[in-house]
């Protein structure tokens, strides 16, 4: 009878079992289902034993069916429980991790003291979050018209390495913006046709303004990035943008602190604090450093020739000539009133008396113009010290080139004086 109560689909499989018992095989146990006389599907869990002839025949064969129909089912939700507990589990772990890597990643951000970094942070722990995806993270320029790659990690060959703000949607409408199969949606330009999958654009906003934009993408062309992904870019970007604020906020004020606001150059605090250091450095390694300090000849006359204003307008424009003039390393700062002061590391006193030399007559062919007119010829005056050569101390190089100034002045102005041995 297990062939007339067993489900069509499955007689196949029963008569053959029958027939391998009948051939003296043994099969102790079996599962199939049983329609009932009520026309219910149960599933039998059946135990078989064959009783064998003398003659070493099998004679009867004895089974025992008992309904597990219940029982699978009970299994069967268990399973798909366990399943789901394990999905949970994994997820929870994954969390605690992205919570653990953002944390380190965020207390990292919160010690860096420049932008430089900041992307050495960020090269370095988005790619331990985002394990499965490939990014990159772009920096607005100063003058909003092109951003650019300053971090990327995995499949990023293909990735434009600049663009502007316009070729983005999430720069463009200012939030997240996801493209993923099989609607793919509005495509932003900088990725192109030519990079498949799934990807996301979060631009990075510090006070109400863009300054950056994240990218990832999946490796695949059919899967979906997760919304716990899409919330953590989001949670990330925000603490890139909030690092980057916090970075151009302490260079602000440390600007306002260290910075002449009338010229833009370093003021006498940071000037005493910048010779101190280049003196120990100069004499630590042996290396001479030379400070030339400048005043601006009939500076007195001039103000009272042509006001105040136009008087800074003279030290505004002197000011950048220096900025403009000085090599990477070299400090200039405004030493008070009309007089400033350069500070040349590992230059020597033929080579600071020749540079004096050449900023006096490149600042005398300039015309500054205020109001509309020309304010004349402006000379300048230089007085020129060298460690170790006329002085040991910051308190005496200082003394030696003002000493050096003076003479100049007395010699009658625009002109270089080496300060005189001790």
């Amino acid at each position: 009878v297990w062939d007339v109560f067993a489900l069509p689909e499955e007689r196949e499989r029963v008569l053959s079992v029958i027939q391998q018992l009948q051939n003296g095989q043994s099969i102790p146990e079996i599962e199939h289902h049983w329609v009932s006389r009520s026309g219910e599907q149960r599933l039998i869990a059946w135990s078989n034993t064959a009783l064998m002839g003398d003659l070493g025949q099998v004679r009867y064969i004895i089974g025992t069916g008992i309904d597990v129909t219940e029982r699978r089912k009970t299994e069967q939700a268990l399973q798909a429980s366990t399943k789901k507990l394990t999905a949970w589990v994994n997820e929870l772990e994954t969390r605690n991790r992205d919570i653990t890597l953002l944390n380190e990643m965020t207390d990292l951000l919160q010690t860096c003291m420049d932008v430089g970094e900041v992307y050495t942070v960020v090269s370095q722990s988005l790619p331990q979050i985002f394990t499965s995806e490939s990014g990159t993270l772009y920096i607005l320029s100063e003058s909003h018209n092109f951003l650019e790659s300053v971090a990327s990690w995995g499949e990023t060959e293909r990735m434009e390495k600049v663009f502007r703000p316009q070729e983005c949607w999430a720069l463009r409408r200012g939030r997240l913006h996801v493209v993923e199969p099989p609607r793919m949606g509005l495509q932003c330009s900088h990725v192109g046709p030519h990079v498949g999958g799934t990807y996301l654009c979060m631009p990075m906003m510090a006070q109400g303004e863009a300054v950056g934009l994240l990218h990832l993408a999946s490796g695949s062309l059919s899967s979906r990035l997760a919304e716990t992904k899409q919330s953590l870019a989001v949670t990330v970007t925000e603490h890139i943008a909030l690092a980057l604020a916090n970075l151009k906020l302490r260079e602000t004020l440390r600007n306002q602190s260290v910075r002449d606001p009338l010229t833009g150059l370093f003021n006498r605090r940071y000037m005493e604090e910048s010779l101190e250091r280049e003196l120990s450095r100069a004499n630590r390694n042996g290396r001479t450093l030379g400070v030339v300090m400048i005043d601006i000849d009939h500076f007195k006359h001039f103000n009272d020739t042509y006001g105040h204003e136009a008087g800074d307008t003279l030290l505004r424009e002197l000011g950048n000539f220096l900025q403009n003039n000085v090599r990477e390393g070299d400090i200039a700062c405004r030493y008070g009133g009309e007089e400033f002061l350069l500070i040349l590391p590992e230059v020597s006193m033929a080579a600071t008396l020749h540079r004096a030399d050449q900023m006096r007559e490149e600042f005398k062919k300039k015309t500054i113009r205020y109001g509309g007119q020309s304010l004349g010829n402006i000379t300048l005056s230089f007085g020129v010290a060298v460690f170790p050569t006329h002085a040991d101390s910051v308190g005496t190089l200082l003394r030696m080139a003002d000493q050096a100034l003076y003479r100049a002045k007395e010699a009658g102005r625009d002109r270089v004086e080496p300060a005189s041995h001790q």
